[in-house]
Formats: structure tokens, C-alpha cells, sequence
């Protein structure tokens, strides 16, 4: 290695190399599944949970993901998972994805407190048995995962605060993914959780 001059290297030494740095595929695998949930929070911009959901499906589906029901119309949050085989380093993984958006006149009705109450029990149940959560929609400092329509519920969001005592699987590996405005509220409700390292 080349230092400026002068510069006694003597004391530099490498650091031990830490175990928390990667996500553990292997972990998320172990079992030969790994399951996924999509969680499409309400959207008042143009209602992009419908649309995302739809997208979302269909390129599974082109992606020889085989889907439980015959077309997206038909797809409910009790369908099951569209799924597909996979190779990898860890050997043959069967890949289970369930796709959760609210369905306007159904029993996920995101502009109802019966819908909102649905979206957020289903999103909870993730938390307590997924491998892979992922969340596409509204956050902010004040409520961390906004899945039914505020404007017309207060039901339907899965607060920040309360992501510290949400139950998950001590001592398995999960990773949540969410996509939203600030986020970052989810990222310390989740690292104050007793349940994870």
C-alpha cells in the first residue's frame, strides 16, 4: 500500500470482518422457499395500487410465474401465491409471491374502515411469516406503511411507532423492503424490534 510520505503505517490493521453488512440469502432460503409479499399501499395520485398490482402480475406471470387464478380480475388476497422454481447457489428454491393491493367494493375496500383494518391485518401477518415484505406506497415520520385511503379511514396504516412491538420471527432472517416518502421512520421502528438482531 502507498501512503502519503510520512504517514507511519505501522498502526493501520484490518478490521474484522463483520457479519451484518449482507443479507443473508441463505437464511431467507433455508427451508427451499422463499416467500414474498407485495403490499400496494393506496394511492390518491392515480390510483396506483390498481395499476402497480396489475403491472405486477402480468410480469410475473410473462416470467413463467404460475398464477392461481386464470386472469388479475380474479386474484383476491385468499388466492395464494403465483410461484416458479429457481436455481441457486443454494440449490432448487420454489418462489411464492402474494400480491396485496385494496380493491375498491370488496372486502379490502380501501376507503372503508372494514377494508383499511383487512389491508393492515394481512400486512401484519407478513411481518409474522414472509420472507420478503415489500411495500410500495405513502409513509411518512408519523405512519409507516399507509395501505387504505386516509381521507376517508383512519384505519388501514401500520404506524412506525408501533413497529417495535409488531410480531416477527426472532432469530430468522426477513427482509423488508419499503418504497415510499420518508421511509426512514420504518427503518428505526424495525431496528427497535426485540424479535430482530
Amino acid at each position: 500500500l502507498k501512503f502519503l510520505p510520512g504517514v507511519d503505517v505501522d498502526y493501520v490493521e484490518p478490521e474484522a470482518r463483520g457479519n451484518d453488512a449482507w443479507f443473508d440469502y441463505a437464511g431467507l432460503m433455508e427451508d427451499g422457499v422463499l416467500d414474498i409479499d407485495v403490499h400496494f399501499g393506496w394511492d390518491y395520485h392515480a390510483a396506483y395500487h390498481l395499476k402497480h398490482s396489475r403491472e405486477t402480475y402480468a410480469e410475473l406471470v410473462r416470467r413463467g410465474f404460475t398464477s392461481p387464478v386464470a386472469k388479475y380480475e380474479d386474484l383476491k388476497r385468499t388466492s395464494g401465491p403465483l410461484s416458479t422454481l429457481v436455481t441457486t447457489p443454494e440449490g432448487e428454491v420454489e418462489v411464492r409471491v402474494r400480491l396485496f393491493w385494496g380493491q375498491p367494493g370488496t372486502e379490502t375496500d380501501p376507503d372503508t374502515d372494514a377494508g383499511g383494518r383487512v389491508l393492515e391485518n394481512d400486512f401484519r401477518e407478513s411481518l409474522k411469516k414472509s420472507d420478503v415484505i415489500v411495500f410500495s406506497g405513502h409513509s411518512g415520520p408519523f405512519y409507516g406503511f399507509a395501505l387504505a385511503n386516509w381521507k376517508k379511514t383512519e384505519e388501514g396504516d401500520l404506524d412506525d411507532a408501533e413497529l417495535p412491538t409488531v410480531e416477527m420471527p426472532a432469530g430468522r432472517s426477513q427482509l423488508v423492503f419499503a418504497e415510499g416518502c420518508d421511509t426512514y421512520a420504518i427503518g428505526e421502528g424495525f431496528f427497535q424490534n426485540l424479535a430482530k438482531a
